[in-house]
């Protein structure tokens, strides 16, 4: 792997910037104490591969001192072993070089001898490591998909098995790497967020986990970094453990329970599963959740009564347009819908007779002629049309409409057939058995909102994103 392209992901401000977000010492008690890093520590290897400040190298330093000193050991011996076993990695040379010194300090404070140590100013998922650890701890740097530049992204995937599909998480390789590096006994402890559990991108990564994380200790909607609410999780993923049960803990809420591992799901939902007998319903069988339209330039579509006035836009191209917010807000919208439907379903107009029946809204797309055309648009639409039409086909009815993003309560507003909606999932019913009245009562119950909360992804304080498939797959209780 090549470090310099690598090391460009923290040359960006804006990442460096974040990915500094230090680990509260309760936490790094926390993270030491699950692998009862306490006595007994020389001889046994242990690994941060992205130390940052030293907080958490800092402390274990001060455990292995502590541990030798309380088992007779001299100071020129304990030197040698902090050489020996104590191992970090880190890419920022400032932080490196002030983790240095303090770390020196520390030696100093137990009259301990000046150590070689077995710190690197190097970039870990780069660097090779010829040895294997009993210990990995960390809290690796969180970079999203969209914040890597295009040569760090192609590298990881190639190097990675957890970042071969999709839009991974830059931390996603560090998890990987100290599953790698571990011995065959080895324990890694991570400080995540939650949504690793849950990403669909992350999907790879919690097959490399699943067999061997026996504890997991959730901590959501807790202020725990500095001007950040970031909900995060700590594991332990142990290679010694052959438990079918994981051990998990929600912190925030005080709860315990023991789950068995391989009844977590693709998304793994930390509840203990449903044992009722009465028969279960999945919601995507009965009602239909979908993804709203996606023009793909919205700017070019969405119109205000004034711009429908001065460019005499024609009326009967035009349909009433709601989100979550602007009917939350009751705010007017309108849209520009240049489809029609008949008894066989959506149709479309021609390029010809678009441009006859439409002249002045056909001026007013051209007004936009470049960034619909730079549109990664179907293959078979044409320009003046939305960027996709799958979400189409479903739109000509009555139907319910949510958020992706849930916060405390699930608000669901009703619309009517000619209405399009322009963000959010909509929902429409399939089995005629049922009604849009059966979809509200189902998704305004307090068991649709723990599912949600269950699966859903945390995004910022409360707030949760949820996807099409999540409201399609949530199960429940016939006869509801």
């Amino acid at each position: 792997m090549n470090g310099d392209k690598m090391s460009s992901i923290l040359e960006i401000g804006k990442n460096k910037t974040k990915c500094q977000k230090f680990t509260p010492s309760a936490l790094v008690d926390t993270m030491l104490n699950l692998v009862n890093y306490n006595a007994d520590l020389m001889g046994k290897t242990i690994l941060e591969n992205s130390f940052g400040s030293g907080n958490i190298i800092k402390a274990i330093v001060v455990r292995y001192i502590e541990s030798a000193i309380a088992a007779g050991i001299d100071p020129l011996s304990i030197s040698a072993g902090l050489a020996q076993d104590i191992y970090g990695i880190e890419l920022d040379k400032i932080l490196y070089d002030n983790c240095i010194a303090e770390l020196n300090t520390i030696l100093k404070s137990y009259g301990i001898p000046a150590v070689k140590w077995n710190l690197f100013n190097d970039n870990a998922l780069s660097m090779k490591l010829n040895v294997s650890f009993d210990y990995i701890i960390g809290n690796p740097p969180y970079i999203s998909y969209k914040e890597m530049d295009e040569n760090s992204r192609k590298t990881l995937k190639k190097d990675f098995e957890s970042c071969a599909i999709g839009k991974f998480d830059y931390c996603y390789a560090f998890i990987e790497s100290g599953i790698i590096h571990l011995n065959e006994t080895g324990k890694l402890v991570q400080l995540i967020p939650n949504n690793i559990y849950k990403n669909v991108f992350a999907k790879k990564l919690r097959e490399l986990l699943i067999d061997h994380v026996s504890t997991v200790l959730d901590y959501p909607d807790q202020k725990l970094f500095d001007k950040a609410l970031t909900s995060v999780s700590i594991f332990l993923y142990d290679k010694e453990n052959l438990s079918e049960n994981i051990h998990y803990e929600n912190i925030t809420e005080g709860t315990k329970r023991s789950l068995c591992r391989h009844s977590l799901g693709d998304k793994w939902m930390f509840t203990v599963p449903d044992k009722s007998t009465r028969k279960m319903l999945r919601f995507g069988d009965i009602f239909h959740a979908s993804i709203t339209i996606a023009t793909l330039y919205n700017k070019a579509f969405i119109v205000d009564d004034a711009c429908v006035c001065e460019e005499n836009l024609e009326q009967d191209i035009l349909r009433d347009a709601v989100s979550p917010k602007t009917l939350r807000y009751k705010k007017k919208k309108k849209i520009i819908f240049p489809y029609f439907y008949d008894d066989n379903g959506l149709c479309r107009y021609s390029e010809e007779n678009f441009e006859k029946l439409f002249p002045n809204t056909a001026k007013h797309l051209e007004q936009f002629s470049k960034e619909l055309d730079a549109r990664n648009s179907d293959e078979k639409a044409s320009w003046f049309e939305y960027g996709r039409s799958q979400a189409l086909v479903h739109l000509n009815k009555e139907k319910l409409l949510i958020s992706t993003i849930i916060t405390n309560a699930v608000e669901v507003y009703e619309v009517d057939a000619n209405t399009i909606p322009f963000s959010g999932i909509y929902i429409t019913v399939k089995n005629p058995e049922y009604s849009l009245n059966d979809a509200i009562e189902i998704l305004k119950s307090e068991q649709f909102l723990q599912y949600v909360q269950n699966i859903g992804i945390n995004i910022s304080g409360k707030s949760l994103r949820v996807t099409c498939k999540d409201i399609n797959n949530y199960l429940f209780i016939g006869g509801q």
